[in-house]
């Protein structure tokens, strides 16, 4: 299974196992939107006043009698790039985890790419709540990941799925030199449970590795107008203010 970046790179994910590629695709982080995000709309209609007494972004204290059409988070776009940037890995099986404060029971028919563990002493110092499952639960992930030369992944929980039962915890891997990377989660629920086939577990995203060089320094005049500017675009559009700096920027056309 091979994927483009922007027509450019690839990135390849491939697996021993037969027919997974077809019922447990690996696809691009856009084919699973958030059930809350993709229910919501995209603008909303809200009074002068918070409920506080406070302004709203558009109107003026003591301005309750107009109503404003305002942008929900569905037309933010950090959020619309982080949820769409790069890949999700599904769960490749279903997974039934069964346990209480000291044992974790787990099934998922015997398929081979199973669930192993960390021990206490090999997380100490994490900052496990009570009722977390005291043990690293690593994912073995039936996927190899292969990237261009210069190129590595970042491996973090789906954003903005808010999965309450479980956290993949965040890494970094030069997958163009090194292609199994297994997951370690924290366990967060007491409860029984279902991680069903298909739900998003990992997101991936490649990138070029560079080194940095930084500085801090005060703006000068150039950057002050740009700022300036900045503003004025971004408070005489409605909408899509963001996207129409960015392609000015890059040398595209307003729209």
């Amino acid at each position: 299974m091979k994927f483009s970046l922007g027509g450019k790179q690839f990135i390849e994910f491939k697996t021993d196992v037969k027919g997974l590629e077809e019922i447990a695709p690996v696809k691009p982080s856009s084919f699973f939107l958030p059930k809350w995000f993709k229910g919501m709309s995209d603008s909303v209609e809200i009074d002068g006043l918070h409920e506080k007494g406070k302004p709203n972004y558009f109107g003026k204290k003591g301005d309750t009698a107009k109503k404003h059409t305002s942008g929900t988070v569905k037309r933010c776009p950090a959020i619309v790039d982080l949820i769409t940037e790069g890949f999700i890995i599904p769960m490749w099986s279903d997974f039934l985890v069964q346990r209480d404060m000291e044992t974790f029971e787990w099934d998922n028919k015997n398929f081979k790419y199973g669930i192993e563990f960390h021990s206490k002493e090999q997380i100490k110092g994490w900052d496990l709540k009570k009722t977390d499952f005291p043990e690293g639960v690593k994912f073995i992930n039936p996927w190899r990941i292969h990237t261009p030369k210069g190129y590595s992944v970042m491996f973090i929980t789906p954003t903005y799925q808010f999965e309450k039962r479980f956290t993949v915890l965040p890494g970094i891997v030069e997958t163009d030199s090194y292609h199994h990377v297994n997951f370690p989660s924290v366990w967060h629920t007491t409860k029984d449970a279902i991680i069903e086939r298909g739900t998003p577990f990992i997101q991936v995203i490649p990138f070029k590795r560079d080194d940095w060089d930084y500085e801090t320094s005060q703006m000068d005049k150039k950057d002050l107008l740009n700022d300036e500017r900045e503003k004025t675009e971004l408070g005489t559009k409605f909408k899509n203010s963001y996207r129409s700096i960015v392609r000015r920027l890059n040398g595209g056309f307003n729209k």
